[in-house]
């Protein structure tokens, strides 16, 4: 059995080089919002000079709370610049327009293209405490005590079992990562799919592409109208799985940045209580036939790739597995601090892998008897 469930982020790598430039704006901020389904992000790009003289900077999304994201390129020629993430393919072609008062260009990522015209950053920007405005079409229907709930009017029924689920888990893993949160949390319930799609700006999803989180703010279709691939059921406990996405962003200034996609899937899906006893036993004849990735594999895959691989149920297997072994607190350690993994669990991280491997094979023999 294959369980896919897709989780979208903002996610940025950071890359070290920088270009020298021919022309000076620094030190400079501005600021800009780019069209992306209802979220409609301002980004903040900061440029200053570095020790050696080179231009270099870093990128902000207030309203992800990121911020202090390395670019790997800032480049001037006369009135043209561009700024560059190589690792996330994410590029800003511009121009200077107006005395060098606004900057007409356009953000590009992997399949992805929108204009963006940059203006001067006149305003400081608190990461920790932003507030976006509400831009979807979807109203403020309920609150609970820590969260807002967003949605049509035909979908407020489902709120209450919506509520209780994220309620009656909020203490617990917000405890478990030691955080809490300056606001409340907004959940938007988009009625279909179709409207949910548009609202991430993945109009060509699959019917299993359900649920969204980026921090504060949590998105999901409703589970009056799961689509083909889901149930009324499955949605409640995916919105637990949500939160405990947006849980890991409060903890991680820059986002996803340098976190494995298992770790990060594999923990949501431990949190939300979505491994079952049918995958479980998907998961050891996998093991039989020497099918199951390895951890580099599922670093290694995007999305779609992961969900193929059978990547959620085996990554919730691996936290199982460290939770038990080690514990919760060094699992938060690695969450926040993947790349000192040794240091944490005084293990490399192959070693760490036989030993889950040979954990799994123990619960499989243990089934079998």
């Amino acid at each position: 059995m294959k369980f896919k469930f897709l989780i979208l982020f903002c996610i940025i790598t950071i890359i070290g080089c920088r270009q020298q430039s021919n022309k000076s704006i620094a030190p400079s901020s501005w600021i800009g919002k780019v069209k992306m389904g209802d979220t409609n992000p301002e980004l903040v790009f900061n440029i200053f000079k570095d020790s050696l003289g080179q231009f270099a900077g870093n990128l902000g999304i207030p309203s992800k709370g990121i911020h202090d994201i390395p670019l790997s390129q800032v480049y001037i020629k006369k009135d043209s610049i561009v700024i560059e993430i190589s690792a996330a393919q994410a590029s800003y072609r511009g121009v200077f327009e107006k005395n060098r008062k606004t900057i007409n260009g356009i953000w590009t990522e992997p399949q992805y293209t929108s204009p963006l015209i940059l203006a001067p950053l006149t305003k400081e920007i608190d990461y920790d405490n932003f507030k976006k405005e509400n831009t979807s079409s979807l109203n403020l229907e309920s609150t609970s005590e820590h969260f807002n709930y967003y949605s049509k009017k035909e979908d407020k029924k489902v709120l209450d079992s919506l509520s209780k689920a994220l309620e009656s888990n909020y203490l617990r893993i917000t405890t478990e990562m030691q955080t809490s949160f300056n606001s409340k949390i907004d959940v938007f319930i988009y009625p279909d799919l179709k409207t949910f799609h548009s609202a991430i700006h993945s109009t060509d999803a699959p019917d299993w592409v359900v649920g969204a989180a980026s921090k504060n703010e949590l998105q999901m279709v409703s589970p009056l109208n799961p689509g083909s691939e889901h149930t009324y059921q499955s949605l409640i406990k995916a919105i637990v799985h949500e939160l405990t996405h947006t849980v890991v962003l409060n903890i991680r200034k820059q986002g996803l940045v340098g976190l494995p996609n298992w770790l990060n899937e594999g923990y949501a899906y431990y949190e939300a209580k979505q491994l079952n006893e049918s995958q479980r036993e998907f998961i050891h004849s996998q093991l039989i036939d020497n099918e199951i990735p390895s951890w580099n594999e599922l670093e290694k895959a995007n999305n779609y790739q992961f969900g193929d691989l059978n990547g959620y149920p085996i990554s919730a297997t691996i936290i199982e597995f460290l939770v038990k072994s080690y514990g919760i607190d060094k699992l938060k350690q690695f969450i926040i601090e993947p790349e000192n993994i040794k240091n944490i669990y005084n293990l490399s991280k192959e070693d760490l892998e036989v030993l889950w491997l040979e954990d799994l094979k123990q619960k499989k023999n243990t089934i079998k008897n």
